[in-house]
């Protein structure tokens, strides 16, 4: 896509990431999506031919979003727990950052291909190298690369989404314990 081209997209993703907070991913058409977008229903349509064309790209877009947050500044010089603790820390302030993603974490799940998204993220990210490299060195247990992350890495998205909604504060202190305790349980 030409630039001009990419920031519509873009417009477009950012209304639809609004609206499925506010309404819900069922509730979403696009029609609605255009209104927010403030676009003519008919431009929508000039850059994704269906509702399920636009969110599987939109799911894409999340996951790219998402992986680049977690790669900012990435040093794999540095010990496997420094690279580790860089990568929670990037993930926990790219959704203090964004919290209609927060706020959408379980819809996301219904997206369309989503799950085939999951498995190519699983193999294909800076995360499945680091896992890689980290069990090669011996300094991580051998488990799967999404287990690995659901054990570590997710406990980032799961506080950012109690911060969210349950208005629960974490002091940078708590944040460095709950890095040390997450990447022991990862640790070999």
């Amino acid at each position: 896509m030409r630039q001009s081209e990419t920031d519509m997209a873009e417009q477009i993703f950012a209304a639809t990431e609004r609206l499925m907070a506010k309404d819900g991913l069922h509730h979403l058409s696009m029609h609605k999506i255009a209104k927010e977008a403030r676009i003519s229903a008919g431009t929508i349509y000039i850059y994704f031919k269906s509702k399920e064309e636009l969110l599987e790209q939109f799911a894409w877009r999340v996951f790219s979003l998402f992986q680049t947050a977690l790669e900012k500044d990435y040093d794999e010089t540095l010990s496997y727990f420094e690279q580790y603790k860089k990568m929670w820390l990037n993930v926990w302030y790219f959704l203090q950052d964004n919290p209609n993603i927060v706020m959408n974490m379980q819809q996301y799940q219904s997206l369309p291909g989503f799950f085939d998204i999951c498995k190519e993220m699983d193999y294909n990210s800076r995360w499945a190298t680091f896992c890689q490299k980290a069990q090669q060195a011996g300094a991580v247990c051998e488990l799967s690369v999404s287990i690995l992350f659901s054990l570590s890495m997710e406990s980032a998205m799961n506080l950012a989404f109690k911060k969210l909604y349950i208005n629960e504060f974490l002091a940078d202190e708590e944040l460095m314990t709950i890095i040390e305790r997450t990447w022991r349980s990862i640790q070999k």
